[in-house]
């Protein structure tokens, strides 16, 4: 297993031909197949369900042995207090859900354009005030661009989260294609304006790509197939890679990390089906998409603090030279 002196070099699994051109032609594939094909509700139900037990579930459920390369020795004491605090943090926000729903959903958002934004673009090791705006003007355009384009369709899912009826704001129901355009043109400008400092010059190139196939995906797709396509083959896929890279599982990172992840995976899985054979007992089938965003999100704040770990150690803030933390807590304690 690696540590986090030895994580330093350039994380490119996802961005390798055979990797990232399959995931450009699947993506482009379900954008063709939207504009002739209208899914119905359970079919885009069941594909974002699987999406998020098969591939969301599995990128964060070794979080703990992603902590232990970073800070040492991975003992038992160590699992435990790193188990109680993830476990904590989960149960926290689930609490923020029951008490003040509208908070939770604005966090939630808020939450979500880093963290996709960071996964999406920490590999370019930019300087840290560029690095922050092209990656939350990527998150802005990937969380954003799906609900201002699917104003009807999300906004019930919205309703039920605590959130209002975004359908029913006139500023932004009867802009929505100025929004829409808007928040592709913001990552455009941003994404140019910070080009200069990357090193490899196919990487703009590809970034053009991945930006044409998700807006076309984003709006073609229902938000739901267009979310668990971003979120299965772009984010999940792509932080398998970078895991695999941490704790050292070449030459087949995904599937190693798969594997280890398969217990949790389980557990989790068995979550998300017990959900739903609960809605569908109780006739509440509409449900099943809010309490599976709840419950992501319950996993999500614990998991980026997983992730800011991870690229903290990575070539944008080299490791230290100091003998590092031996203990496996969420984040790292304060000198």
């Amino acid at each position: 297993m690696s540590t986090a002196g030895s994580f330093e070099r350039h994380t490119d699994g996802f961005h390798q031909r055979r990797v990232f051109l399959p995931v450009v032609a699947t993506t482009l594939a379900v954008t063709a197949t939207a504009l002739v094909v209208s899914a119905p509700e359970s079919v885009s139900l069941a594909v974002v369900v699987l999406t998020v037990a098969l591939l969301g579930i599995p990128h964060g459920a070794v979080d703990h042995l992603a902590a232990a390369a970073l800070g040492g020795p991975f003992d038992t004491s160590s699992r435990r207090r790193f188990t109680r605090s993830y476990v904590l943090v989960m149960l926290g926000v689930g609490l923020v859900w029951l008490v003040a729903p509208t908070l939770a959903l604005i966090g939630f958002l808020a939450l979500s354009v880093h963290h996709f934004g960071q996964s999406d673009l920490a590999y370019l090791n930019l300087p840290f005030g560029r690095g922050v705006a092209v990656q939350w003007s990527r998150g802005l355009l990937l969380v954003g661009l799906p609900l201002v384009a699917h104003l009807e369709s999300v906004s019930p899912v919205i309703q039920r989260l605590g959130g209002g009826d975004p359908a029913s704001w006139a500023w932004l129901a009867d802009w929505w294609i100025l929004w829409s355009a808007a928040l592709v043109t913001q990552h455009l400008v941003v994404g140019w304006v910070v080009a200069h400092g990357v090193v490899d010059r196919t990487t703009p190139a590809r970034e053009a790509i991945a930006i044409a196939a998700l807006t076309a995906l984003f709006l073609a797709a229902d938000p739901l197939i267009g979310f668990a396509v971003y979120f299965g083959l772009w984010h999940s896929l792509a932080h398998l890679f970078v895991l695999g890279d941490l704790l050292g599982k070449e030459p087949s990172p995904v599937r190693s990390v798969a594997r280890l992840a398969a217990p949790l995976s389980a557990v989790s899985l068995l979550g998300i089906v017990a959900v739903v054979v609960a809605t569908a007992a109780t006739s509440r089938t509409d449900l099943i998409v809010p309490l599976t965003f709840v419950f992501v999100s319950m996993l999500t704040l614990p998991h980026m603090l997983v992730v800011e770990r991870i690229w903290s150690a990575h070539t944008v803030h080299p490791a230290p030279t100091r003998v590092p933390d031996t203990s496996v807590e969420l984040l790292p304690r304060k000198e």
